[in-house]
This record gives structure tokens, sequence and C-alpha cells, in this order.
């Protein structure tokens, strides 16, 4: 799936691996110069795992339509993790029902994230490629970036920062292809490969 607009462009391909079914889950939206990117990895390859995902999604989604009610985008976070801790206990037994998620907001090229897990989120700009997030913590953490005109920004789930490396991101995000391209050669160069361990993975690429 891929869109077209006068400030970003769009781009998102999975992976299923050696799952029995895809526990990724993901939503993109934009509107003039706003783009709201989440991308959710549940920890079990059992429907809880896919359920959680659906939770952690819909919820930030959600959150995000009512922003206005929240101080700023910082709140808006942490209202909305509280929201999914207690959705995800209440709904969905079992302990390994949890989530990876990774999620941004970007307004006139300023992007604010935060994460939860495994997820990752790289930049790249003039041909470097810069880790914004891909450590592997429990509690909640965020950052803000300054984009750039025709920088491009990575956000995936662990299946694709395993499945690949820093060095085939930077050749495949610095190509002259749209963004939906870059995603499913990313994904389909980890599928040949055919590792036994290949966990599902999501890859949305965004350029500035």
């Amino acid at each position: 799936m891929f869109c077209f607009s006068q400030y970003y462009k769009i781009g998102n391909a999975q992976l299923l691996g050696n799952c029995e079914q895809q526990n990724d889950y993901f939503a993109t939206e934009q509107s003039k110069n706003n783009l709201f990117v989440v991308v959710a990895d549940g920890l079990t390859d059992l429907p809880a795992g896919r359920f959680a995902s659906v939770i952690v999604v819909e919820t930030l989604k959600y959150n995000y339509h009512n922003i206005e009610k929240y101080r700023n985008l910082l709140d808006y976070f942490k209202h909305s993790f509280g929201d999914i801790d207690y959705s995800i206990h209440k709904n969905v037994t079992g302990n390994k029902a949890g989530t990876a998620v990774i999620c941004g907001m970007i307004k006139n090229k300023k992007l604010m994230w935060a994460n939860v897990g495994s997820c990752g989120l790289y930049l790249c700009r003039k041909g470097k490629i810069i880790p914004i997030h891909d450590e592997v913590k429990k509690r909640m953490e965020y950052g803000t970036l300054e984009c750039k005109k025709r920088d491009v920004l990575l956000f995936c789930t662990e299946g694709i920062e395993k499945g690949s490396s820093e060095l085939e991101f930077k050749e495949i995000l610095s190509m002259k292809k749209h963004p939906y391209d870059k995603a499913v050669l990313l994904t389909e160069r980890i599928k040949n490969r055919g590792y036994s361990y290949q966990k599902n993975g999501t890859a949305v690429i965004v350029e500035i």
C-alpha cells in the first residue's frame, strides 16, 4: 500500500516469517503536513499476540483523533500507554500478551516518537544510517527529531531488524524508489534468506 502527498511519501510491507500468523499490526494517517505512524509487534505467536497488537494500534489511533484533550504530545503518549496497559490486562489472558511498539508523529517536519520494547526507528540522511531507536527496554522511551527534506525514516519490528543489517538499510533506503518499493524489497530480501528463526516483520518507510 502506498499514497502520495505534497508533504510525505509512505510505503509499507510485511513478512510472515516462520510464524503461523501475522501478529504485527500497524497504521499510518496523514492530513496536510501532519503524519501519524504506529507499528506494534505481538510478543507471542498466538492469537493473543495479534489481539494485543490491535489494542495498541487502535488505542494510539483513537487518542490521536482526540489529541486536543492532551496538554502536549508527551502527555498524549503517557496517557495512551496507560490506556493500553489497562486494556490488555482487562481483555487478554496470559502473561505473554504484551507487545513492542514504536509510534511517531510528524508536524512541520518535526518528529516526536515513543517506544516500548524491540521495535526500531532509523533515519537515512544523505546516504548515512542513523539509529534513532534500536534498544530493547520495557519502559517507555521518547524523543524528538528535526527532519530535513529528503530524509527517509524506517519504522520496523524486530523481524526486520534481526533479518537485515544497517548496511542493507543504507543501501535500500538510499535508493531512488518510492517508499513502497523499498519496503517490499527489504521484506523480500529477508524472506529469500529463509532463516529458520525468522519472525513476523513489518516495515513502514516515510520520505520527507
